[in-house]
């Protein structure tokens, strides 16, 4: 089995948060792991948004 495969232990897992985030039963269709793609735009961009909304104070008294 490859490692990048999702097992039947990890969807029921995935099930049971997803049903208890929204608070009801939920029946996952298809589940597939993205990592092997490279890094997304989604990603760069929530970490120069994060990194951009830091500000540093120059200022001495």
């Amino acid at each position: 089995m490859p490692e990048s495969e999702v097992t039947p232990e990890l969807l029921v897992i995935m099930s049971a948060a997803i049903a208890a985030y929204l608070g009801k039963n939920v029946r996952i269709r298809r589940a597939r792991f993205i990592s092997e793609q490279g890094e997304s735009a989604w990603s760069q961009l929530g970490r120069v948004s994060i990194q951009s909304s830091h500000t540093f104070s120059t200022t001495t008294k």
